[in-house]
């Protein structure tokens, strides 16, 4: 391990964020891919020579520990700057020809590892590793264990030790620790079957990986700061690629091996004039002068498509044009001037001042129930997945979601573009009847009644015999109750917050002195309830502050 991680491919991971934009919000999560890397790598060996020791009969070789060990070290070598931001966003925007992840990267930098540091390791070992690296058993060389597959990157369910190390080295980073049951997980491992299983009895803390996986993506990685700053971070990296190619680097190891977070103060520093309009993106950044968040929705899983079809930022502008028009003349008027305040107009606002995102999230197996592609072992010698009562009813029943989210690049439009994505479904709906989420008829189940003989019939029984269509239906809406501005909101001279409630000190101070002895009460932001008293004011002075 000592030779992989004295090297400059590894070393490069002090300088990738794990979390990336999320250190923008959370302080505290400085971490970087560095660490990560070696947390993996010895999680990854602990789990494969424990197997070792508690079956000796699946003849696991000194090779096998090796290639598990440095595949869970060198997994990350391949992320580019800001870690998934680079995959996921600028590369698929910048390329989009190119299918390019950073697991390929990480085989790319392996190579280049190896033969620049001069290690000697035989060519299959470096295609399991590889493979191993990828979850995928068909790129090895020679037959392979299968249950290998499960302790890096586990393409069958998902439950990794890659997870277990994130997941703890995250939520700590952020504030809000998480404490897996890894010890007890790595101790009931055992492989049936050529499978990685566990003990029936710690069903409940398998789950719990998954569950908090979903709560790390819900309220931190897909934070709408975070995401605002990955916008602007790939706006900025867009307008300078023309210049400097940063895009075409990934095919270059040596090229590649400078791609790090140190990317943005590159360009942030250069006098190159033609990068001036990322210079100003990167610079909004610094100042927080980021883009507006504008509205949200939380979207069923089967409505996604709907949703991606209707709500797009060209019929958001349409409908913000629309909704311009219906406003009252006093309205308009308003809105002008407090946009010519900003030297802007209407006309200023375009399909690509507006961005809408929507985030998938889930379980970590899409829509579908993880556990149910993970078997559990009994003392008795079963070993099947489980079903049905054999863990807590209490679970989801939905097991993936989206989230859609629209921002904007220019604060100003804020309220303007609100009123026109939720202008979208009465639109839509009205003359497009047929583009609606369709319904499903849902019958419920009758509940076996059971009566003690002699007993008089519960007051409480259900009445209810309708299919749950026929109580409420799924409609396509936009409409976000607590997100709801003003058109106006977010203009120059518009209140963007609401007023405080605090009292004025220096007026506090002047009805003191005119009333000695009294502490005045904003009465009318005071709520009173029937049957309440005035209440008097004390007679006691107030105390004078000692100084000194």
């Amino acid at each position: 391990m000592s030779q992989f991680i004295d090297s400059a491919p590894f070393q490069r991971l002090r300088r990738i964020k794990q979390l990336g934009t999320t250190y923008y919000v959370w302080a505290g999560a400085s971490h970087n891919r560095f660490e990560h890397s070696i947390g993996v790598a010895h999680l990854a060996r602990k789990m494969v020579t424990r197997l070792r020791k508690n079956q000796p009969e699946l003849n696991i070789t000194d090779r096998d520990i090796e290639c598990v060990t440095l595949a869970g070290l060198c997994h990350d070598l391949g992320h580019g700057p800001w870690s998934h931001v680079w995959d996921g966003m600028f590369i698929p925007a910048t390329l989009p020809e190119e299918k390019w992840t950073h697991e390929e990267g990480s085989e790319m930098m392996l190579d280049y590892l190896i033969k620049e540091k001069e290690i000697d390791i035989p060519a299959d070992d470096i295609a399991l590793i590889k493979a191993l690296i990828a979850g995928d058993p068909g790129k090895c060389r020679l037959k392979e264990k299968q249950f290998l597959f499960d302790i890096v990157a586990n393409k069958r369910n998902g439950f990794d030790v890659d997870k277990f190390d994130y997941i703890q080295r995250d939520s700590l980073a952020i504030g809000d620790a998480i404490k897996l049951q890894i010890p007890r997980l790595i101790k009931s491992a055992r492989v049936i079957e050529d499978q990685i299983c566990y003990e029936y009895k710690d069903l409940d803390k398998v789950l719990e990986v998954y569950q908090t996986r979903h709560k790390l993506h819900k309220n931190f990685y897909n934070h709408k700061t975070a995401k605002a700053i990955e916008y602007m971070i790939v706006d900025g990296l867009k307008l300078a690629e023309p210049y400097m190619r940063i895009a075409r680097r990934i095919k270059n190891p040596e090229e590649f091996l400078w791609l790090t977070d140190d990317l943005l103060p590159e360009i942030e520093r250069s006098q190159d004039p033609n990068l001036k309009p990322a210079q100003h993106i990167f610079k909004r950044i610094t100042n927080r002068k980021l883009y507006r968040f504008v509205d949200m929705k939380w979207v069923n899983w089967e409505d996604r498509n709907t949703y991606r079809q209707l709500v797009t930022e060209q019929r958001i502008l349409e409908c913000a044009r629309e909704a311009y028009d219906e406003l009252l003349k006093v309205q308009r008027q308003e809105i002008d001037e407090s946009w010519r305040e900003a030297g802007l107009t209407l006309d200023d606002l375009t399909a690509d001042d507006i961005l809408v995102e929507q985030s998938t999230l889930h379980y970590g197996m899409k829509e579908e129930n993880p556990l149910n592609f993970v078997k559990f072992y009994s003392k008795t010698g079963n070993c099947d997945q489980a079903d049905g009562g054999d863990y807590s009813t209490l679970r989801p029943l939905v097991f993936a979601e989206v989230l859609l989210r629209v921002f904007t690049k220019k604060e100003e439009f804020q309220g303007i573009i609100q009123a026109g994505y939720r202008r979208i479904p009465e639109l839509d709906l009205l003359h497009n009847p047929d583009q609606a989420p369709e319904t499903v008829d849902v019958q419920v189940a009758e509940v076996p009644k059971f009566v003690t003989p002699g007993a008089p019939a519960s007051p409480r029984a259900p009445t209810c015999t309708k299919p749950l269509s026929a109580q409420s239906t799924s409609s396509f809406t936009t409409l976000n109750r607590f997100t709801t501005v003003m058109p106006s909101h977010g203009s120059p001279g518009k209140a963007t917050k609401p007023i405080s409630k605090k009292r004025d000190r220096n007026q506090v101070e002047t009805q003191e002195k005119s009333h000695p002895g009294t502490i005045p009460r904003n009465r009318s932001s005071v709520p009173t309830l029937p049957g309440d008293r005035e209440v008097s004011p004390s007679p006691v002075a107030r105390k004078k502050a000692r100084l000194g």
